[in-house]
């Protein structure tokens, strides 16, 4: 008897023994800070794609134990986040404390191409299609919204002549935007007499352009490759051509005959977001004949990719394709589906990321990079230009400037009309800045 008595205390013992445990454990409210404790939390707001913001900068001060690992937040995503700490405090209890903070977006979206300040149209039934067509080819962007939204204030009678001052607008989620004015002439319909005055006009300076075409077949306005060489080769520059299958065949014997002293090839590119990139059908023709001719070579791949994934994969398309050999020159990243971004379904900052991707590809694989692009969308649509390596594109004898940043270009390509002994069509003329 007494040792069943002595069992039964024991077991009420066990029992209120795990009853306290659980308690001090399990049951306890995880979220109630104990007293004493002290978080303060900062509250600024954070500019959308800061880089390197960890969780533990989000706590100005504190006499916690934070037993949470350290790690980058979120910062693409505009708008509020949660993060959850936990921590102890003077005891071997966790607990655990939600940190709120904010993603703000400051930047407006831009126009990126289409947009003209005047449009004009014949007064009538086709005049709002005609006019909706142009609007549907302007192209625009944002630096954190996909889908930025554009609108147009103002009114027009499409049955009436007249001028009508609009305002076309576009937005972002933040309420960010971007106005410019434009104004709609329609104009009243031309009778026949008029129409067939304007036929014979048109008849009259078509056949004024004939014969100015056939005074200028003499000098067909192509640069040779000679005056490349007179204009831009100094001790400090080699002077080169960049090729495609657009050029068809090439005798690179005569291009270094020529003075040429290297050759960018396209070694890919994708038709569009969606397709594979596929091999330049003249590129291992090309890449062979190039090297046999001593000529120093580099690479472009013309890409449409619209995420980082298909970014990679165009950099691991390259590494396979070379299987080894080592290049003179960098591999150049071609993104330039400008005139339809709006059906991309990227924001800018996605466009460094992809750039940023295929060059850590490549680096990592022993090659050099270089982002291709005209001086316009160079200053007006790549946010960041970091340390990339540039080649620029601008067909002028004014040299280009780059205003976005403190990047200087290493290549210039100069001229699409180039003419050299061994090719028959034109050809892309380039400089190289030592």
């Amino acid at each position: 008897m007494k040792n069943k008595i002595i069992l039964v205390i024991f077991l009420i013992l066990v029992v209120v023994i795990i009853c306290s445990l659980l308690f001090i454990f399990v049951l306890y409210d995880k979220y109630k800070m104990p007293e004493g404790a002290k978080i303060e939390i900062n509250k600024e707001d954070i500019l959308a794609y800061t880089e390197n913001i960890k969780l533990q900068d989000l706590i100005k001060d504190t006499n916690i134990d934070i037993i949470t690992d350290d790690y980058e937040i979120d910062t693409k995503t505009v708008g509020k986040h949660t993060e959850t700490i936990e921590y102890k405090y003077n005891s071997i209890r966790k607990y655990k404390y939600d940190i709120t903070y904010n993603v703000i977006d400051t930047t407006a979206p831009i126009f990126i191409s289409g947009l003209s300040s005047t449009y004009s149209f014949y007064a009538g039934e086709t005049a709002k299609n005609e006019f909706e067509e142009k609007i549907d080819d302007i192209t625009y962007a944002d630096d954190c919204d996909i889908k930025p939204e554009l609108t147009i204030e103002g009114d027009i009678d499409y049955t009436k002549p007249g001028k009508y001052n609009l305002k076309i607008i576009i937005s972002d989620s933040s309420g960010n935007e971007t106005a410019h004015d434009i104004q709609v002439t329609l104009l009243k319909k031309q009778n026949d007499n008029n129409d067939s005055a304007s036929n014979n006009n048109q008849t009259n300076k078509e056949t004024e352009k004939e014969d100015t075409e056939e005074d200028e077949d003499e000098d067909d306005g192509r640069i040779a490759f000679s005056d490349h060489i007179k204009k831009y080769k100094t001790k400090n520059t080699m002077v080169g051509i960049d090729v495609s299958k657009w050029q068809e065949e090439i005798d690179f014997e005569k291009i270094k005959k020529a003075g040429c002293e290297f050759v960018i090839l396209r070694i890919g590119v994708m038709k569009d977001k969606d397709s594979e990139l596929v091999k330049d059908s003249n590129f291992d023709k090309n890449y062979k004949n190039a090297k046999k001719a001593g000529l120093k070579v580099g690479l472009y791949v013309y890409s449409e990719a619209n995420n980082i994934d298909t970014a990679i994969s165009n950099a691991e398309f390259i590494i396979d394709t070379l299987d080894g050999d080592k290049l003179d020159l960098p591999v150049s990243f071609d993104w330039e589906s400008w005139t339809y971004f709006n059906d991309m379904e990227i924001n800018l900052h996605m466009l460094n990321e992809m750039y940023d991707a295929f060059s850590e590809k490549l680096e990592e694989a022993g090659y050099e990079t270089m982002l291709y692009a005209s001086e316009y969308y160079l200053n007006n649509v790549w946010l960041e230009l970091k340390d990339y390596k540039i080649w620029i594109a601008k067909y002028s004898s004014n040299y280009p400037e780059i205003t976005n940043g403190d990047n200087q270009y290493t290549f210039w390509q100069c001229a699409c009309t180039g003419k050299i002994d061994g090719i028959n069509g034109d050809v892309d003329l380039d400089i190289y800045y030592k």
